[in-house]
């Protein structure tokens, strides 16, 4: 009985812990250009279950300046016991610190979790094409998780800074999230097909999630990111960029 009372009494103070943090981060930064190092970068993806580890494709992120815009486009292709898939999803972005989505347009084949539609977001709502879909808010501030894996390159490294955005959006189930918080953890050097890759560690939390993990280097590269504390994705070295 004592122990499900602590439990209890602790809830709110864990969520008013998690509301203080939102409060103190700093805004994201704005969008900065000339900081821009992203051109065309190609990862493997591979699955940790425990200590093993399963190389199951690949991710190629592009990306596109356009007047005032930013075009984003991630490719997936993998095989899964067998089975290919991929995901190819494009995404039309204002060139805003929160690179807020104007378009998404996702093309899924293999598998039922690779879905295909077509969005046009438009005064804080998204038109949604496709089977069960319809309209659906989307907030001013709004930040894609794949346009997080971008921005996040952009955040000034130093130690122990946060930074926070109230919304954000698994754009290929178009799930709406909200108060999420990026910390700079600090200096790690990781290993990279067997190589050292001198990185900032970044953590991003909120909506719920399991806490998630990016290592940029110091010239602003997305090195790696851990999803759910098991998928996770590395930049291969020596592929053509643009």
């Amino acid at each position: 009985m004592k122990n499900k009372l602590n439990r209890i009494l602790l809830i709110p103070l864990v969520f008013a812990m998690g509301k203080s943090i939102f409060a103190e981060a700093k805004p994201l930064p704005d969008f900065n250009e000339g900081a821009m190092n992203w051109g065309t970068q190609r990862y493997k993806f591979t699955l940790i279950n425990k200590e093993e580890k399963t190389e199951l494709g690949s991710v190629t992120l592009r990306n596109k300046l356009s007047g005032d815009q930013v075009i984003l486009t991630d490719e997936y292709l993998l095989s899964i016991e067998g089975k290919p898939m991929s995901l190819n999803m494009t995404q039309v972005c204002r060139k805003d610190q929160y690179l807020s989505p104007l378009k998404i347009e996702c093309e899924g084949k293999g598998n039922d979790e690779m879905p295909t539609f077509k969005a046009t977001i438009k005064d804080g709502q998204a038109e949604i094409s496709g089977p069960g879909r319809g309209l659906k808010k989307i907030p001013e501030g709004t930040v894609t998780s794949a346009a997080f894996m971008r921005i996040v390159t952009q955040l000034p490294r130093v130690d122990g800074a946060t930074y926070r955005y109230a919304f954000a959006l698994e754009a290929s189930e178009m799930n709406l999230k909200k108060d999420y918080v990026a910390k700079v953890i600090g200096k790690e050097t990781i290993f990279c097909d067997g190589e050292p890759v001198k990185c900032w560690k970044i953590s991003q939390n909120g909506g719920g999630i399991r806490k998630q993990f990016f290592w940029v280097t110091e010239d602003g590269i997305l090195q790696r990111v851990l999803q759910d504390g098991r998928k996770q994705i590395d930049l291969q070295t020596g592929e053509p960029g643009d």
